[in-house]
């Protein structure tokens, strides 16, 4: 995937409205709908009987910290095949930290989390690592062609 093929702009599209959407979340002014999310997805959790004492709000939000930041790592990797994972995971460390920061200076309805810095951090690294498992894959399929 060289840098300005088809594949490389349709991911900076999905990129740029991810990015995006993901702003609007983490710089709302309140974070009630994450919340509730993140309670719906333990409710959902438990009636398929994955729950107990590890199935905590806790835990299941920082699975979602990290989650939510995977894409942009991976689509990013699709713009940026030459970035390192090292990259990403710094990029998603400053990232991270300056929305906390936002969150804990400015938002006085929302509570900045060094656990969201890490979850986010990890979630990059996740991303990075998942493109340089499926590169290969689609280097493959494209020259099949």
């Amino acid at each position: 995937m060289r840098r300005g093929s088809r594949s490389s702009r349709v991911a900076g599209l999905l990129l740029a409205v991810y990015l995006g959407v993901l702003l609007v979340a983490l710089l709302a002014p309140e974070s009630g709908r994450q919340t509730e999310a993140v309670l719906r997805l333990q409710e959902l959790l438990a009636r398929i009987g994955v729950d107990g004492p590890r199935v905590t709000y806790d835990r299941l939000e920082v699975v979602g910290n990290a989650l939510i930041v995977v894409p942009v790592a991976l689509l990013g990797c699709v713009i940026r095949p030459g970035w390192t994972w090292r990259d990403w995971t710094a990029l998603a460390f400053v990232g991270a930290l300056a929305v906390e920061t936002v969150q804990g200076v400015l938002l006085p309805d929302r509570q900045a989390a060094f656990s969201d810095v890490v979850a986010n951090t990890v979630g990059a690294l996740a991303g990075a690592l998942l493109f340089r498992l499926v590169r290969p894959m689609l280097r493959a399929k494209g020259s099949a062609r």
